[in-house]
């Protein structure tokens, strides 16, 4: 092999999935191997997605994404809620068009039959084309900011995320279209799949599940060794992560975390975890009141994603928030004490059961250390001057379309703010009180403090109140899924006096899926 050959193979390998690329081309029904020419087409074809990625994905630019759905198609979207379903559709951004690509509503809010606001959307290129992509990209995601009434909080954090380095999911502003019609601004972020895998990591695969409900073991607690009891609460999102090798990994990584012993914790974590960048993110978390999270009060929300061994590093987990939708309020939904009962030098709230977070605390050496940390965060990414101005440049991107966007601006955590206004005007009050009570927290760690919604440190009237919460929303669950069945059994019934046999099996599946134990909200991906 040339020398040339030689060293552009070699660059291309040590570029991000370089080596995903090359499987992915390769023609294994040809065992000829690659021209010079070829490599170097391929190793062009990268860079060119690298840069339109980077574009696509830019902070300070709102992107214009056209839909078209035909009228069919999005009365059957419409008619098949609570589940979401694909339908083709055509794609624009940029000059660029893309036909048969997969589209289907996505999140809770955009799921529920009654939502009368915007919807959220999943676009999936390789749906219908198995290698078809858009600049590299398998998947992306449209959110709709409606379920919290903010488009500003993820972009903001996954700012600062990016900013400290780290691998986390880009995002935007984008106006969009459907049949040439404004949908309104949503937020543009990147999917965590395998190509962002690829674009992020260096090297093999390894196994990437997400925590997007919670379950048993989703906040990291050791409940026993059969995987399939922490199946609820870890779903595979590729195909290394079903591998039996790579469950016991993460069965070992979860069992390790609750039971090495404390003098060996911090030893363990060193091998298994990307200390630093898991205690930026925990801090991150925290500063910005993103609560919703496994550092927070919510167990959920977050990809484990394992970086496999190598011949020059070890096996080493990362931790990757997703859905940052509901930060910068001070209490949310008038009960979540965001800034009171979450003290900036404590990394988790008093009451939460997490046993990672737990052990961290108790551990004096890497206290010190996540204090440390903190406050560097706090001084360079979270001042208020700096910070409010972000929010500033942020709403000034997309103020003049949301003048146009057909859909109430009404923030659900925090009822009072009616409109865009007294939105930005709320992150900015909770962005200078954060501010200052962090920095004497911090400065003044004093004893681990009391939580205002919990009453004990074995926190029984909160644990109450969480399960009754959580009963009540299976309860509004199974009460939608019920009328869905009956609505269901009515148009069965019609097909079969219509003698319209074919819809007839069409709608017994859906009434099949719909009876199914597990639920819906892992089908579809």
């Amino acid at each position: 092999m040339p020398l040339r050959l030689l060293f552009t193979a070699a660059v291309l390998l040590i570029h991000p999935a370089g080596s995903n690329l090359i499987a992915q081309t390769a023609d294994i029904s040809d065992s000829r191997p690659p021209t010079e020419n070829h490599v170097a087409r391929e190793l062009q074809s990268k860079n060119d997605h690298e840069r339109n990625q980077e574009v696509f994905y830019a902070a300070d630019q709102v992107q214009t994404i056209r839909l078209r759905i035909s009228d069919l198609d999005q009365q059957k979207m419409r008619a098949a809620l609570p589940e979401c379903i694909y339908v083709p559709a055509q794609l624009s951004w940029n000059g660029q068009t893309l036909k048969q690509v997969g589209v289907r509503y996505k999140g809770n809010s955009s799921a529920n039959p009654q939502q009368k606001h915007k919807r959220s959307y999943l676009i999936k290129f390789s749906k219908y084309k198995k290698q078809q992509r858009f600049l590299g990209l398998e998947r992306i995601s449209l959110d709709n900011g409606v379920q919290f009434g903010s488009l500003f909080s993820e972009p903001i954090i996954t700012d600062i995320l990016r900013k400290l380095g780290h691998a986390t999911h880009r995002c935007n502003f984008a106006k969009l279209y459907v049949n040439e019609q404004f949908a309104g601004v949503y937020v543009n972020a990147e999917r965590i799949d395998d190509s962002f895998i690829s674009h992020h990591f260096l090297g093999k695969a390894g196994g990437l599940w997400k925590n997007d409900t919670g379950g048993p073991g989703g906040d990291l607690r050791f409940v026993g060794d059969n995987p399939n009891t922490y199946s609820k609460a870890f779903e595979p999102k590729n195909k290394q992560a079903e591998s039996k090798e790579e469950v016991l990994q993460l069965l070992t990584f979860i069992k390790d975390i609750n039971e090495v012993p404390d003098e060996k914790f911090e030893q363990l974590l060193s091998q298994k975890l990307d200390i630093d960048n898991f205690l930026q993110t925990t801090a991150v978390m925290l500063l910005s009141g993103a609560f919703d999270q496994l550092t927070g009060w919510g167990p959920h929300n977050y990809y484990l994603y394992r970086v496999p061994r190598s011949a020059t590093a070890s096996t080493k987990w990362h931790y990757l928030p997703w859905d940052l939708d509901v930060g910068f309020c001070e209490i949310a939904f008038g009960k979540v004490y965001v800034i009171e009962d979450w003290n900036a030098a404590w990394p988790i709230p008093l009451g939460t059961r997490n046993p990672l977070l737990e052990r961290l605390i108790q551990n004096p050496k890497l206290l010190a250390r996540y204090r440390a940390i903190a406050s560097d965060v706090l001084e360079t990414h979270f001042t208020p001057q700096q910070l409010c101005n972000t929010v500033d440049a942020k709403f000034a991107l997309i103020q003049d379309a949301l003048t146009k966007d057909p859909f109430p601006k009404r923030r659900v955590t925090v009822p009072t703010d009616q409109n865009y206004e007294d939105i930005v005007n709320s992150m900015k009050r909770f962005i200078r009180k954060r501010y200052d009570s962090a920095k004497k927290q911090l400065m003044n760690p004093g004893e681990r403090p009391i939580p205002k919604q919990g009453t004990s440190d074995d926190g029984p009237h909160r644990a109450i109140m969480q399960r009754l919460e959580k009963s009540a929303r299976k309860a509004e669950s199974l009460q939608r899924k019920l009328h869905e069945i009956q609505r269901t059994m009515q148009l069965i019934q019609r097909s079969l006096q219509q003698q319209n046999f074919t819809e007839a099996e069409r709608l017994l599946e859906v009434m099949e899926r719909l009876t199914e134990d597990e639920s819906m909200n892992k089908q579809n991906r």
